[in-house]
């Protein structure tokens, strides 16, 4: 098993790198690290590392990967030779604030990039003329699609240390939607089946205080005339019991802002909670209101780090 500390980092694609750092810093409060040619490097208040948002530029939408961090700097040598046994695809890598790191693909096709150090700039928690947008804190999780659902959970359970917190049935009982955490949050990843041929990222998730926040973020992009990028909610999760909110981007990428979930105390006691298929609406929004059809249908691409091109969408 590969010791993975937490998630750590996302990196999206976007084609406007001026609008993009406006949406995500100048409106919604990201903390910007630094802009360095075709990328823009973002934080939330309290992370002390260099990034946990990246902007790169790009001729379209979509996921570039996701990083995690390991333990220790020896799991990388560790991990690729583990990864390599598997057939999977992985490469060395480095990025803006990290020298040394794994670049691979899930058996599902999502890529992902592991590293032990990387640069550490501080926090903000106490800089609050620095404040502002939805005060977003922490990344605290991702969620992807994927053909191949049960090989994908196999994987990170498996090879990544994670396990289900949560989990929802279809009407023939079969297994559609896992929710999976490490560190013991509610989940930190978040795995539906795809009904594409191609795997696909459908969200990156910040957290935040106060319901108040969520509530901001609805206002100052109302304000600012972005109406349409506010996709869903406000609203409360059966699964997770967090409140949440959607935005998308100017390029449909997706950014849900989130608070308020439980804490897995004792793993080992842990008891999966099943959601049947006629609990629907109650687990994806406890106050039963309804889901907008582009949730539910619309995700982007994801890279192929041989390339560099997003993989086929069919």
């Amino acid at each position: 098993m590969i010791n993975i500390l937490r998630l750590s980092h996302v990196v999206i694609r976007v084609t406007d790198l001026d609008k993009a750092r406006y949406f995500y810093s100048d409106l919604l409060g990201l903390i910007e690290t630094e802009k360095d040619g075709d990328y823009v490097y973002l934080r939330g208040i309290e992370e002390g590392q260099h990034h946990s948002l990246v902007l790169k530029k790009a001729s379209s939408a979509g996921l570039s990967y996701i990083g995690f961090r390991v333990a220790k700097s020896e799991e990388l040598d560790k991990a690729k030779e583990e990864l390599k046994s598997l057939g999977l695809k992985v490469m060395k890598y480095k990025e803006k604030g990290v020298d040394d790191g794994l670049l691979f693909e899930t058996p599902g096709g999502i890529p992902m990039f592991l590293y032990y150090d990387m640069e550490y700039v501080g926090d903000s928690r106490l800089d609050f003329y620095k404040h502002k947008g939805v005060n977003p804190i922490r990344l605290a999780h991702v969620n992807f699609v994927v053909k191949d659902l049960e090989k994908e959970i196999e994987f990170l359970k498996k090879y990544m240390g994670y396990y289900e917190t949560e989990i929802f049935l279809d009407s023939d009982n079969v297994k559609t939607v896992s929710w999976l955490t490490k560190r013991g949050d509610s989940h930190e990843i978040a795995i539906s089946k795809s009904s594409k041929n191609s795997p696909g990222f459908h969200h990156e998730t910040y957290y935040v205080h106060d319901v108040k926040d969520i509530i901001r973020g609805c206002d100052i992009l109302a304000s600012a005339k972005l109406w349409d990028s506010i996709e869903r909610g406000p609203g409360r999760h059966g699964v997770t019991e967090g409140y949440y909110v959607y935005f998308r981007d100017f390029d449909k990428n997706r950014i849900e802002f989130f608070s308020s979930d439980y804490i897995v105390l004792d793993p080992d006691k842990w008891k999966t909670i099943v959601w049947t298929y006629d609990q629907f609406r109650y687990r994806s929004d406890f106050w039963g209101r309804p889901i907008p059809q582009s949730w539910l249908t619309e995700w982007v691409p994801v890279e192929d780090i041989s390339t560099g091109n997003l993989k086929g969408w069919s």
